[in-house]
């Protein structure tokens, strides 16, 4: 039954952080690692930040379209800043409540939960050799800058560093994001078109945007998704004080998840991962297992292991790439594995895609009700330079880069977690002995050796082991990104 939309939330857009249910408009991206020396001195400072809202990003948005229909193609200088605490962070400003804060994987922290991520135990993904979050010291929160070009966050930066004063913060990490190449915008550096299945978010926002009913109009046929196969989700799985998904229907709304204090409300916790993708590696493994399937070309067997090939489109489709809708979001998400692949023949169960969203795969905690309640919002963007001729040719990174990899929530534990410990981690997801995720998962200990079953063409039912990872976090946190008027109130 389709929920009738007139009876959604209102959404306090004005309240809530810019990049969390729409994301800050970027083609640059400076995250800053800080921590807070003076108190008192670091209040004032966050009093006068201009942190932008939700509503401001949506008048970025109109300012794009007209300029757009005014035939302009110039980067607008739009610029956003938002900003999160760890737990240790809330401690230090005095944040009232904080010991009542149940989601026991932020008050932990990423550096507790490392290891519990199957991360390494040695080389650079070594927690302790980690640029941000080692937990060697302090981190009492982080700052995301975000602008027309590198030049632009790196002015923000300066001005903030001069704004705060001597003695107020240590800014010791600022990570660099920028999108590729006007040829690859929109693709990660292994190649693929990323950002495609996230999903739509219900909630009205008229009161807020004069001209705007919700914050995702339905697009497709189906009255219950926004763009077509983007299910809508209660906006309490992604912000506090809103109700949130039933796990027993997907359609039915359940009360708001409780965070614990009530300055919470309007708030949601950011996932912050700096993952380096080793394109070299990947590339030479996904060429050199080619050879040893049949029927299997290195372009169809990269399908097979991501789910989509390059261009965006889903290898569930047909099984042969098409350029033309690739990038289609009216095309190139609109199917479901369960209705047409039940045996993963068109889309390997252990694919990147069905492993972090199976859908309406038959799971072992309840299927599709059950699923859409651990989804995140997505918000990432790139870091590191292309890969060079000399990189491409020997199959060994000598650069760093990669995905600065964001996410939000209402619930680390039952989101980001449960998506990365349960399914992308898990040899025995959604079926047993498939494997874990080839492209983002991680085998346990110091072996890091996976091997996968599925991703052959059947009836080739070869098992392939990838004998390394591809992917390594080297650096991170868990945040809270805080109301306006948690900031205005509580923290400051």
């Amino acid at each position: 039954m389709a929920v009738n939309r007139a009876t959604e939330p209102q959404l306090e857009l004005s309240d809530i952080q810019g990049d969390i249910l729409i994301g800050l408009q970027k083609n640059a991206e400076l995250f800053v690692g800080f921590v807070i020396l003076d108190v008192t001195r670091f209040k004032r400072f966050l009093r006068g930040l201009g942190i932008t809202t939700c509503v401001d990003v949506k008048r970025a948005e109109a300012k794009i379209r007209a300029q757009k229909l005014n035939g302009g193609s110039e980067l607008l200088d739009i610029r956003g800043l938002n900003i999160g605490f760890t737990f240790d962070g809330l401690k230090t400003l005095g944040a009232p409540d904080v010991k009542t804060i149940k989601d026991k994987s932020f008050v932990a922290g990423l550096a507790k939960r490392s290891d519990s991520l199957n991360d390494p135990v040695a080389g650079p993904g070594k927690l302790s050799n980690w640029l941000l979050g080692n937990g060697v010291g302090p981190l009492h929160g982080i700052i995301l800058l975000t602008g027309k070009d590198l030049t632009t966050v790196r002015t923000m930066f300066s001005d903030l560093v001069n704004a705060a004063g001597p003695n107020t913060w240590l800014p010791f990490f600022t990570g660099e994001g920028f999108t590729r190449p006007k040829k690859d915008r929109g693709h990660e550096h292994f190649g693929y078109l990323d950002g495609v299945s996230q999903p739509a978010v219900r909630g009205r926002i008229d009161q807020a945007v004069p001209g705007e009913d919700f914050l995702n109009p339905t697009q497709s046929p189906d009255p219950n998704q926004g763009l077509p196969g983007a299910d809508l989700h209660w906006p309490g799985a992604f912000v506090f004080g809103y109700e949130s998904p039933d796990r027993t229907d997907v359609e039915k709304r359940a009360p708001p998840i409780d965070g614990g204090p009530k300055w919470m409300r309007n708030g949601s916790y950011m996932v912050y991962r700096r993952l380096e993708q080793l394109v070299p590696e990947f590339d030479k493994a996904i060429e050199d297992k080619a050879k040893l399937l049949k029927n299997t070309s290195p372009e169809l067997l990269g399908a097979r292991v991501v789910g989509r090939f390059k261009s965006g489109w889903p290898v569930i489709e047909t099984g042969t790439d098409d350029p033309v809708n690739g990038d289609d979001p009216l095309l190139n998400n609109a199917f479901e594995f369960g209705d047409n692949d039940e045996d993963g023949a068109k889309c390997p169960f252990a694919a990147h895609i069905r492993k972090t969203y199976p859908r309406n795969d038959d799971t072992p905690d309840g299927g599709e009700p059950d699923t859409q309640t651990h989804r995140i919002l997505r918000a990432g963007i790139p870091f590191g330079s292309e890969v060079q001729p000399d990189e491409a040719s020997t199959g060994k990174s000598k650069h760093s880069r990669g995905l600065m990899f964001v996410c939000y929530q209402t619930s680390i534990e039952n989101q980001f977690e449960f998506i990365t410990q349960k399914w992308v981690n898990g040899k025995n997801f959604a079926k047993a002995g498939i494997g874990e995720d080839p492209v983002l998962g991680q085998a346990h200990g110091a072996a890091r050796s996976r091997k996968i079953a599925g991703l052959a063409v059947p009836p080739d039912t070869a098992k392939i082991t990838f004998e390394a990872d591809f992917i390594r976090p080297t650096g991170g946190g868990y945040f809270f990104m805080p109301s306006i008027s948690a900031i205005d109130t509580v923290l400051t």
